[in-house]
């Protein structure tokens, strides 16, 4: 009896230590998932898109959704590269042909789907190549509401979308180029925000969308330029009712304009680097 009671004590000198290793393990595991958990519930950066894990050398449709998932509709058409710039290391480099136009024969496209939402911040770096020709115009990324729809003279007559990206124009001022519910002229509204790019210089620019409630004029249209607001209107009314939710970052840039005195003389490029779209308002804003 006091052998069998020797040997029941032995094992559960040898049980116990075992049993809470396991449990401190499974406490941890559990700690882990929710810190996870926790740091996944309050990321709020819906989209982002840098280019340092890519290879030099051309940027295909293939390595652009490997990196960012399925798309609406792309069109890189051999005008995109990856490059090692100065100040960012790698970057996306977009070529505009001499003597092209629009979406077919100038830069690249790509619609991106987002989660709905009635507000977000768009945040991006960009830089023309030194010597860019502005010419008359041409057009950058921005969010939008429908993707594409509502772009090239399509007005949103009915409030159910709208598209909010920049655009270069001539002396390489840089605008809102806006589709909204109240538009005045039939190729999209001019905001004007009194800011010109000099060329060979990198610029981050930050957009934020506030949708109107009901019919109201109570929207909000906000940019930063290297952390300075140079826009402020919160008097926009992008949509009615519920419709038009924030749907799509587009990613849009081309030289045009839709007549040939758009055009560059020569092949000219233009670099870009982190974007970010997040329902917090980024760091190093005024």
């Amino acid at each position: 009896m006091s052998t069998i009671k020797s040997l029941h004590e032995k094992q559960m000198k040898i049980i116990i230590p075992f049993l809470v290793i396991i449990c401190c393990f499974s406490i941890g595991c559990k700690q882990s998932q929710n810190l996870v958990a926790q740091e996944n519930t309050n990321t709020t950066n819906v989209f982002q898109l840098n280019f340092e894990n890519e290879r030099i050398g051309a940027y295909t449709e293939t390595n652009l959704t490997n990196t960012i998932g399925a798309v609406d509709w792309m069109d890189l058409d051999d005008r995109a590269s990856i490059e090692k710039d100065a100040v960012h290391g790698k970057v996306l480099k977009v070529k505009y042909p001499k003597g092209n136009i629009g979406t077919e024969g100038s830069g690249i496209q790509f619609a991106k789907p987002l989660p709905k939402s009635d507000e977000y911040y768009l945040d991006y770096e960009i830089k023309f190549e030194d010597g860019f020709e502005f010419v008359l115009g041409g057009k950058l990324p921005g969010l939008t509401s429908g993707g594409s729809e509502f772009t090239g003279g399509t007005h949103p007559d009915n409030g159910e979308g709208w598209s909010a990206r920049y655009m270069w124009v001539k002396g390489g001022e840089i605008i809102v180029y806006f589709y909204h519910l109240d538009m005045k002229k039939k190729w999209g509204d001019a905001i004007k925000m009194n800011t010109t790019f000099k060329t060979g210089q990198w610029y981050r620019i930050t957009q934020h969308i506030k949708l109107n409630k009901a019919d109201k004029f109570n929207g909000i249209m906000e940019v930063w330029v290297d952390g300075v607001k140079v826009l402020n209107d919160t008097n926009v009314r992008y949509r009615l009712a519920s419709l038009g939710m924030i749907d799509t970052f587009y990613f849009s840039t081309f030289y045009g304009g839709n007549t040939p005195d758009w055009a560059p003389p020569s092949d000219n490029y233009c670099y870009f680097d982190n974007f970010i779209i997040s329902k917090n308002k980024p760091e190093g804003l005024e």
